[in-house]
């Protein structure tokens, strides 16, 4: 969304920003909200409060069709000839969500036209609207290259383990020691999370540095029961925001993640779901059936074995081992 920038105030300008104040003061001293969420939220929040002062209406007056004209508006300002993506839409959506619960729980407002607005609506923007840029997919002596170069044991270890099983980010937070066998090579994901309770084979540079990052563990400290494959410098389980920082450093030091780039410019980022599109991209180049990477994806629901034509555990390592390229030694 644009920038605020320099506009002749008006009362409902004054009125929105003054609410935008005293949203992002709760968001602050009693919301604990991360500064990265803060760097993300205040922004949007703030162009909001501008589109809706153009059109005339302050926020507890936001009504359904005062969205209607909030949409139409912020699209014909992109760049995009289709528009924002559905996911950037979603997101604008979940912030002015928030800024509407505040209002109405300090007795600032009255209705939240919000949440029927995005089932009613939103659902039908996803339809018609096209993706963001897709994500890119480094090659593979591009990741050498940074993986080579990463010299803690616990990043690197991380790195491998994304691109060699394509696991998600929150399935990758969930792991716990136990769920690695480093001697038969594979990991069990958590099955309390979605679509997940799999088991996935990773090769032998995986499991070393995997090893080397556990034979660490004097340098990674973890509270007393922590049981987490992944922790952080407080030694309590690794966050989604730990984790990402963990995968874009490294990524931005050798040129293929722009801290500063859109949401929509996902081929200028790199994070721990891009390592999930180069599994998929380097098993398909290499001849992978396609049901087996869909098996390894977790894409599949229910019993991934059974319900694949009796695809056996051995077939899924077979084609693993002989699909997946190595990395390190690229």
């Amino acid at each position: 969304m644009d920038s605020i920038g320099n506009i002749d105030t008006t009362p409902e300008f004054d009125e929105n920003m003054r609410l935008v104040e005293l949203y992002i003061v709760d968001l602050t001293e009693f919301q604990n909200l991360s500064k990265s969420s803060l760097r993300s939220y205040i922004p949007d929040i703030k162009s909001a409060a501008k589109t809706f002062a153009e059109l005339g209406v302050t926020f507890p007056n936001i009504r359904k069709n005062d969205l209607k004209k909030f949409v139409s508006t912020i699209n014909e300002r992109t760049e995009r000839p289709s528009g924002l993506s559905h996911s950037r839409m979603k997101y604008i959506f979940t912030v002015l969500n928030s800024m509407m619960e505040f209002l109405i729980y300090e007795d600032l407002g009255e209705i939240n036209a919000i949440p029927g607005f995005r089932r009613r609506y939103l659902k039908s923007y996803k339809a018609n609207s096209s993706q963001s840029t897709p994500r890119q997919v480094p090659s593979t002596e591009k990741l050498s290259e940074m993986i080579y170069d990463i010299f803690d044991p616990k990043t690197r270890a991380l790195h491998l383990l994304l691109a060699k099983t394509g696991i998600r980010r929150e399935e990758a937070i969930n792991l716990d020691l136990d769920s690695v066998n480093i001697v038969e090579k594979y990991i069990l994901t958590d099955p309390a999370t979605k679509r997940s309770n799999r088991k996935i084979p990773f090769d032998s540079e995986c499991a070393d540095a995997i090893e080397r990052y556990l034979r660490s563990s004097s340098s990674y400290p973890r509270m007393d029961g922590e049981s987490a494959l992944f922790v952080n410098q407080n030694g309590n389980r690794c966050d989604k925001n730990t984790m990402s920082r963990m995968i874009n450093k490294p990524a931005e030091k050798h040129g293929i993640h722009d801290p500063t780039a859109d949401r929509l410019e996902q081929h200028l980022k790199f994070g721990p779901h891009n390592y999930r599109h180069w599994f998929t991209t380097a098993l398909r180049k290499n001849g992978c059936p396609e049901r087996i990477i869909r098996i390894l994806r977790g894409d599949a629901e229910g019993s991934v074995i059974d319900r694949y034509d009796h695809v056996t555990w051995e077939d899924i390592v077979e084609a693993y081992s002989a699909c997946m390229p190595s990395i390190i030694s690229a």
